[in-house]
């Protein structure tokens, strides 16, 4: 994928945006020069189809899961957060589950 010159690829955390900017949900930026528009990562959208996830992609999202699961067992946290942090949770695994589904290698947790 990386050495394809067609191509404009774009690592991000927890993703990698491989750009079409026809289909991007993002916000586009030109560069100084206009001859090139690069997606803002920053406003990276789940729903995007310009998204892939790399095993390192989804080594990062297994690093977020782990650091949510404490907020969502908290017994003491406030229902709203609860709620919050349990639905982050639970799209997260279920970008895990797609990917481990698809049956491309990469190490286990």
């Amino acid at each position: 994928m990386l050495t394809n010159p067609d191509l404009q690829i774009f690592p991000g955390k927890g993703m990698t945006c491989v750009l079409d900017p026809k289909r991007a949900a993002c916000r586009l930026r030109s560069e100084e020069d206009g001859t090139r528009r690069t997606p803002d990562l920053d406003d990276c959208r789940p729903n995007c189809v310009n998204i892939a996830r790399t095993d390192r992609d989804i080594e990062h999202v297994h690093v977020q899961i782990e650091q949510l699961r404490p907020l969502v067992d908290d017994p003491l946290a406030p229902a709203f957060r609860h709620a919050r942090e349990q639905h982050e949770l639970d799209r997260l695994e279920r970008i895990v589950t797609a990917h481990d589904a698809t049956g491309e290698p990469h190490d286990d947790h």
